[in-house]
């Protein structure tokens, strides 16, 4: 059964017309039907346009995400590029700080000054068994306060001896002249006894007062002093060969070396007045020294070389 498109009577399968209204049924099924197949067409049309629109957008947001990937990407790879560089720097700069701490401890370690082994072979066969009275390890009489420091570094103490004062620089000890060169080297040890080093070294060949004396071989140019405090060794010094004490000997008041010199015009001096340099002439030597407040030694003792005895220096021209 069939219906009127213009006013939806009821008509047959066959009918032209339509018995009610009279409508021409198959001019308007042909509109109808053209206007079905129009709607059709133009959803076919709208759906090729939906879906070429949904596929340039699908089109375009895939090449957006393209694009933002390739950016993180970038990204990524110069953040770790950057990472890597950083810590390329700080390990670098670690090392160079170790290193600058290094020497930095080097340098801490030379503000100690020389570490001298006493005991060593080194030392008994360089020092106690040969000459060295123009210095040692490499620090020697002539050698500027600023050499010494560059080797040593600051001096770390004082010590007084026999009138005179070091400079410590750890196991050494440096008295330096008005024109703060090396005028004398003395080893200065830490911690070694009075009993360890007689175990070591044995008895010595005489003593006067707290101070050993090593001197068993005449026919060499050099002693070697020891002096002891409170039962510690403050001192070792080598100096030119001493006098014989012998009772027998003739010339046993004869002064024969700077370091008697020294010993004799500390005897006539004062305790606070103290020892700058000893110069020897052909006659007599000349020990210059200083008041306890003075910083420069204007004054001198005369010691004769014939016999020892003393005089205060005048000021006028020594006489040799």
């Amino acid at each position: 059964m069939k219906y009127c498109a213009n006013c939806g009577h009821k008509i047959n399968n066959n009918q032209s017309f339509c018995n009610n209204c009279g409508a021409k049924l198959h001019d308007f099924q042909s509109n109808q039907q053209s206007n079905h197949n129009k709607i059709d067409k133009v959803r076919g049309v709208n759906d090729r346009y939906t879906y070429h629109y949904r596929d340039n957008n699908q089109h375009k947001r895939s090449g957006f995400g393209k694009v933002l990937i390739a950016i993180l990407a970038v990204v990524i790879l110069g953040l770790l590029i950057y990472g890597l560089y950083f810590a390329y720097h700080q390990f670098k700069s670690h090392n160079s700080s170790n290193g600058t701490t290094q020497s930095s401890n080097t340098s801490d370690d030379n503000a100690h000054g020389a570490q001298i082994d006493i005991f060593s072979d080194t030392f008994d066969q360089s020092y106690i068994k040969a000459p060295s009275k123009d210095g040692y390890a490499e620090i020697y009489n002539g050698m500027s306060r600023s050499g010494v420091e560059t080797k040593l570094g600051q001096s770390n103490g004082t010590i007084y001896l026999q009138g005179s004062t070091y400079e410590k620089y750890g196991d050494l000890a440096v008295m330096y002249d008005e024109y703060d060169d090396v005028s004398q080297v003395i080893i200065t040890p830490s911690n070694i006894t009075e009993d360890d080093y007689i175990e070591h070294y044995g008895e010595p060949d005489d003593r006067e007062g707290n101070t050993f004396i090593y001197d068993a071989y005449k026919d060499n140019d050099f002693s070697v002093l020891v002096t002891i405090k409170d039962g510690m060794v403050l001192a070792i010094e080598n100096v030119d060969q001493l006098p014989s004490n012998s009772s027998d000997d003739s010339d046993s008041n004869e002064v024969s070396s700077k370091s008697e010199a020294r010993a004799i015009a500390n005897d006539v001096l004062d305790s606070s007045d103290w020892i700058h340099s000893v110069d020897e002439g052909e006659f007599s030597y000349r020990v210059n020294y200083g008041r306890e407040n003075e910083d420069r030694a204007h004054r001198a003792i005369i010691v004769e070389k014939s016999d020892g005895r003393t005089s205060e220096w005048d000021g006028d021209e020594w006489d040799y």
